[in-house]
């Protein structure tokens, strides 16, 4: 399992095929929980993320971004 708290590299994972499992509220927000089944894809998109280099369809992540808010949104008078 992987767990994040940005919003847009969550949809950079969702945009490839990354499972997101389920998202809990913390003090500090809400962390995405998302099951690997790439090791060495994971790696690469966080240093495409980090150093500005990753590409997604933009459709994907449109909807992405969508499906994430839901998660915000289920959380949000927690």
């Amino acid at each position: 399992m992987y767990t994040t708290r940005d919003f847009y590299f969550s949809a950079l994972l969702i945009t490839h095929r990354f499972d997101l499992v389920d998202s809990e509220k913390h003090n500090d927000g809400v962390h995405f929980i998302f099951k690997v089944h790439d090791e060495d894809l994971l790696n690469k998109l966080q240093n495409d993320f980090n150093t500005l280099n990753a590409y997604v369809n933009m459709n994907k992540f449109v909807k992405a971004t969508a499906r994430l808010r839901k998660e915000l949104d289920r959380h949000k008078n927690k």
